[in-house]
Parts: C-alpha cells; structure tokens; sequence
C-alpha cells in the first residue's frame, strides 16, 4: 500500500541501497526465505497471483555475485525494506 522509496546512500567503499514500502511487511521466519528460488510467503495465493518466487532469488545471485549483501527488514510501524550494500565504483 502507498508509495514505493528508493534511497541510495555512499558510506564510503559501499552504497547501500534501499527498497521500501507500506505494505504488510513479512513474518519474520520469512525474511530470509523470500530470497529462496520459488519461496512464495502466502500460501494461499493461486499461481496466478504475485509471481512465481524468483525475483528476489535473483537479485540475491546478482548482488552476491558483484561482491554485495541483500536482506528484507520490516519497517516500523509497517512496511518492508529490502536493503543491498555493494561495492562503490568510485
């Protein structure tokens, strides 16, 4: 629900970039399985509905493979973060 923030900020030889919203956030036994090929946190969703699991799978492949870290947060008092910190270029 409501807007999506997207902030990156130097710290140095990282960036560290943020995905936010306001949504329902996840439970926490689930912040680290979305990262898991197919891992679909509601299980009543129909195939159909909200993909199938791989997106976040493979933004972790990605950002691990040029040397970076990607974790989920729930925000207080709503919402998710998905947080990649990678190696600054500059």
């Amino acid at each position: 629900d409501g807007p999506i923030h997207i902030t990156a900020e130097p710290g140095g030889a990282r960036v560290r970039l943020a995905v936010e919203d306001n949504g329902p956030g996840l439970p926490e036994a689930d912040l680290d399985a979305v990262f898991s090929p197919f891992f679909r946190p509601d299980a009543v969703r129909t195939p159909g509905e909200g993909g199938a699991g791989l997106g976040l799978a493979i933004v972790k492949s990605c950002v691990e493979a040029c040397g970076g870290t990607v974790s989920c947060q729930n925000r207080s008092p709503r919402g998710l973060a998905v947080v990649m910190e990678l190696r600054s270029l500059a």
